[in-house]
């Protein structure tokens, strides 16, 4: 877990020396826009301004409607979760059940963990804190976002703070990429030298 930009995904994928099978809740929920089924229920819940010409889903658009604190905005995303997430809880019981008996550990990578309520699939939490400041200037020069961006589409997840509670491990991620990896690659570990709860 962790705030928007705060690099779940890079501190996990640079330790080593532990088998994992890694589950991109997110990945597969962009790839869930090409399906047909799904298509339709955005087209009819939202209508055709949140499509390409080509047909294809268009983000942006679709992250205009619901990212934010409205009601409207609410309301929209409520819907789009409704529509997408019981796929994506599908394919994540899919995978979990498919990871080989090989791995140390199943690693369930998503941003909205807490939200779609898949930490019942955890047996272990772990938080990457990661300043603000830092986030910030990681989503301007990866995702092209604006501050405000960030902040609206923090404004549709659980609070940092209450993420950072329910955690039962953090890991910094305020310097270097190694330093947050080690400490990640610590907690592992050591949570697989005693087993799960």
């Amino acid at each position: 877990m962790g705030g928007v930009g705060s690099g779940k995904s890079s501190v996990i994928r640079q330790v080593t020396g532990i088998q994992f099978h890694i589950i991109d809740a997110d990945r597969t929920g962009h790839e869930l826009l090409d399906n047909p089924e799904i298509q339709t229920a955005l087209r009819s819940r939202f209508g055709d301004d949140v499509f390409k010409h080509d047909g294809a889903v268009d983000r942006s658009q679709l992250a205009k409607r619901v990212f934010g604190d409205s009601p409207e905005h609410e309301e929209s995303r409520l819907a789009l979760n409704e529509i997408i997430h019981p796929a994506i809880r599908r394919n994540i019981n899919t995978e979990i059940d498919s990871a080989s008996r090989d791995v140390d550990a199943v690693i369930l990578d998503a941003a909205l963990l807490l939200e779609g309520g898949w930490d019942a699939k955890c047996d272990w939490l772990i938080f990457v804190d990661t300043p603000l400041a830092i986030r910030q200037e990681r989503v301007r020069d990866n995702r092209g976002w604006s501050a405000e961006e960030l902040a609206k589409r923090e404004a549709s997840q659980w609070s940092i703070e209450a993420k950072k509670e329910r955690a039962d491990f953090v890991v910094d991620n305020s310097g270097s990429i190694d330093h947050a990896a080690a400490q990640m690659k610590h907690v592992l570990s050591s949570l697989l030298s005693t087993g799960s709860r």
